[in-house]
């Protein structure tokens, strides 16, 4: 049954692995696609939104990206195995993922809102504060497990930078360089994204290490 499990997370992490690789490129695609589009003052949500003349690609990225994320944190779950805070750290990341899908499904609306957009914005903030508990909530995880030695001060770090850069955003948001500010966040989530789940594929490989885990 354990045995299982691992192997259930080894392919699951998979899901982590690309899921910011998979991203960033339909991102870029998606830019380069959409006349007049500029990645350093447009929002991600723009190449989708209600006036694009070209949303598919965009909101096929945000869907294809939420199911990798919910991938992902199931694996990480499968991983942890037990605990209020391993529970809390899947339900959070699950969540983002989730919100990525719908964000995704109901576009923005450039100007006056209207309920799809604000079902849109309300997506995006959500998926921004679960990402950031989930955070949260893996680093008080795994701070007593030797395999992930040094994980939890790298999640505190970027979760805050991470939260700072979210505030600014959310605050600033018709800055000119809105789009670079909304990036700057993505790349540190993203970033955390990808060396989790890399470690995690690699852990997947150590079963001596996770019967070790399951005692503490």
């Amino acid at each position: 049954m354990l045995m299982n499990r691992v192997y259930l997370s080894r392919i699951l992490s998979f899901c982590g692995i690309v899921a910011p690789l998979a991203i960033s490129c339909i991102v870029v695609v998606a830019g380069l696609l959409t006349p007049g589009y500029c990645q350093w003052t447009d929002t991600i949500s723009s190449l989708c939104d209600q006036a694009s003349k070209t949303p598919g690609l965009m909101i096929a990225g945000f869907s294809i990206y939420g199911a990798l994320i919910i991938g992902f944190s199931c694996a990480l779950y499968l991983r942890l195995q037990h605990g209020t805070r391993a529970y809390l750290a899947w339900f959070m990341l699950a969540l983002y993922g989730v919100c990525m899908i719908l964000a995704g499904i109901f576009r923005d609306s450039p100007g006056a809102l209207n309920t799809e957009g604000i079902i849109h914005n309300a997506a995006i903030i959500t998926s921004c504060f679960s990402i950031l508990i989930g955070m949260w909530m893996f680093a008080g995880s795994v701070y007593r497990k030797p395999s992930w030695f040094g994980f939890t001060w790298f999640t505190i770090v970027a979760s805050f930078m991470g939260l700072i850069l979210s505030i600014i955003f959310l605050v600033q948001s018709q800055v000119p360089l809105a789009g670079l500010l909304q990036r700057f966040f993505y790349f540190i989530i993203l970033i955390w994204i990808e060396i989790v789940s890399v470690w995690l594929f690699r852990l997947s490989f150590k079963y001596k290490e996770l019967l070790k885990e399951r005692e503490l």
